[in-house]
């Protein structure tokens, strides 16, 4: 299954549009502070969870999906600028494989005991070394590809490495 990840647009339009115009997946994740409403067309084709920038209820704070096996949440409920140990325990709660997550800004993949924690980086407001960015998780191959925004490919991890 091809997941397309993304993350903390903060209110700027379009890029969510042009994302998934360019790189649909199976399933499409927006990680939160996208600071639209819950309803917003752009977020249409989205699974989707509340940032700590956005305001409408309506947003879940997390999400399981069964499917592909992915426990998603924002991430500032489980500390994880500090470490992603809480969030890894709490996707391991669901029995999920992978947990994705935004609010650090900063790309980044990592296996945590059995738990592949994965951040797309913010499509607007990037973080670190790296452009602004999102990724692809492709769950058949248990790999990660992450782009810019100008839909260049950064870098993959396959996921058995890590």
């Amino acid at each position: 299954m091809k997941v397309l990840i993304v993350s903390d647009n903060h209110s700027e339009k379009g890029i969510i549009y042009d994302v998934y115009s360019n790189n649909p997946g199976d399933l499409n994740i927006h990680l939160g502070d996208s600071e639209f409403n819950y309803d917003d067309s752009e977020l249409s084709h989205f699974y989707r969870v509340k940032g700590n920038c956005d305001a409408d209820q309506r947003f879940p704070v997390e999400e399981f999906d069964h499917a592909s096996n992915i426990f998603l949440t924002h991430g500032h409920l489980y500390d994880i600028k500090l470490n992603r140990y809480q969030l890894a325990k709490r996707a391991a709660e669901y029995g999920a494989k992978y947990a994705v997550y935004g609010h650090s800004h900063i790309a980044e993949v990592e296996k945590i005991d059995d738990v592949y924690c994965i951040n797309p980086g913010s499509i607007s407001l990037p973080k670190g070394t790296w452009p602004a960015s999102y990724c692809v998780l492709d769950t058949d191959e248990d790999s990660v590809t992450f782009f810019s925004r100008d839909h260049e490919e950064i870098e993959t991890y396959l996921l058995e490495d890590l």
